[in-house]
């Protein structure tokens, strides 16, 4: 995949050959992440129109709250700035 691609889909675009299954767990990702106290019943309902069960949803919150947790911790330390920006640059 390239940049532009990976930067698309991480802000929850459509591209070309995406699947739409990740797009709804991406565009959810990101929408928990900016407010979780928005999350509607629509929101979860989108997700199980894409073929997630239950525990595939509790799954994905799971992963995406874990990583705003690491993301708070990181930023609370000031990791970030320990680590050179070409290293981050493979990461977008």
């Amino acid at each position: 995949m390239d940049r532009e691609t990976v930067i698309a889909l991480r802000k929850g675009k459509e591209v070309p050959g995406a699947d739409p299954k990740e797009l709804a767990i991406i565009r959810f990702g990101r929408k928990v992440a900016a407010d979780a106290t928005t999350i509607t019943p629509e929101d979860i309902q989108a997700l199980r129109d894409q073929g997630l069960d239950d525990s595939k949803i509790v799954e994905a919150l799971s992963v995406i709250m874990l990583s705003a947790l690491t993301n708070a911790f990181a930023s609370a330390l000031k990791i970030e700035e320990d680590v050179p920006p070409e290293v981050l640059e493979e990461y977008f």
